[in-house]
């Protein structure tokens, strides 16, 4: 049974200080990438070309790495699929009916877990990763007795607990939509023991979710056309919130960019991959920005393989690749 709670102190909202839009000093300029901190250069391979793996998608999300059999899960959601890449091998079809999944993660059981937006559930495959089938056991599907958005995107700390943001992109009117049932659109934990915390409400389409190597910092962006940002929550040793910040805020997007802040993971070495306004952005641990990667696509989201040598990207139509250091 789901233990309910909602969690938002005092010392969170005071911590949301004041948004400031970060100016940052290009230092130089080379391809598609844009270097503003040498910091970059310890990840990024400049002399490394973006390459498309695959492509003919409706709208690609939700990409997972499966280290036990080296291939990549992908989704597409308004085809009601999941997509399998194999390096050398390429693409093929993995969930002919995928529950419309966007974000895909996998548990500490080696389960998939499908964050079902439009069928507004997180489900887990009730297969093996190696023999899949159309097959779900619905976790979770409510807060309180009123039925999620459509969960989007999450990640598992090392205790399992699954944090997960429910924004309303696939409802068909989105924030209008006569079915939506929650006055918000949330940011949530749920616990093994089926503990379920609303950490906070006052996000405008909370998207892209990660977490730092220690477990300590959750990073969730916020794909808001009118305040476009990602946002950092401080977490204590049993994965409660202590205290939310801005983390970096981006000007309003213009009709010329192609994007807005969406997923995001972090990198082996502390760097922070984020999808954002015309491809990738890359931040450190302080919120200075390092580098943007220009995409020739909407870049939606995004994950390394097992050795983190290597970036992949889905966007929109097509799967991308960028080897890094």
């Amino acid at each position: 049974m789901l233990k309910i709670k909602y969690i938002l102190s005092a010392l969170c909202v005071l911590c949301l200080g004041v948004s400031a839009k970060q100016s940052n000093t290009l230092l130089f300029e080379q391809g598609p990438y844009k270097i503003f901190n040498e910091q970059a250069l310890e990840v990024l391979n400049l002399n490394s070309h973006v390459k498309t793996l695959a492509s003919g998608y409706t709208w690609l999300e939700g990409p997972v790495w499966i280290n036990q059999g080296g291939y990549l899960l992908y989704s597409d959601i308004p085809n009601h699929q999941v997509y399998k890449y194999t390096p050398g091998k390429g693409a093929s079809l993995y969930l002919a009916h995928s529950g419309y999944s966007n974000g895909l993660i996998v548990n500490k059981q080696n389960e998939l877990v499908l964050l079902q937006s439009r069928s507004r559930v997180i489900s887990k495959m009730k297969a093996s990763l190696s023999v899949p089938k159309s097959k779900y056991l619905h976790i979770v599907s409510h807060f309180n007795t009123q039925k999620f958005n459509s969960p989007n995107d999450g990640a598992f700390n090392d205790d399992g607990t699954l944090y997960f943001s429910d924004p309303p992109y696939g409802l068909p009117n989105q924030l209008d939509d006569e079915s939506k049932e929650l006055n918000f659109q949330g940011v949530y934990s749920l616990k093994n023991t089926g503990e379920l915390t609303l950490l906070d409400r006052d996000l405008i389409y909370p998207n892209g979710v990660a977490l730092s190597a220690d477990n300590k910092t959750l990073y969730v962006a916020a794909s808001n056309a009118n305040k476009p940002a990602w946002y950092q929550y401080h977490l204590n040793d049993s994965g409660a919130v202590i205290s939310k910040s801005l983390f970096y805020e981006l000007p309003s997007v213009t009709k010329h960019d192609k994007g807005l802040p969406d997923g995001l993971k972090v990198h082996k070495s502390g760097v922070i991959f984020a999808t954002g306004p015309n491809g990738l952005w890359l931040f450190n641990k302080n919120a200075e920005l390092l580098a943007q990667i220009e995409m020739p696509n909407i870049s939606a989201n995004l994950t390394f393989n097992q050795s983190q040598n290597r970036v992949y990207i889905t966007a929109h139509t097509q799967l991308l690749a960028l080897d890094l250091k």
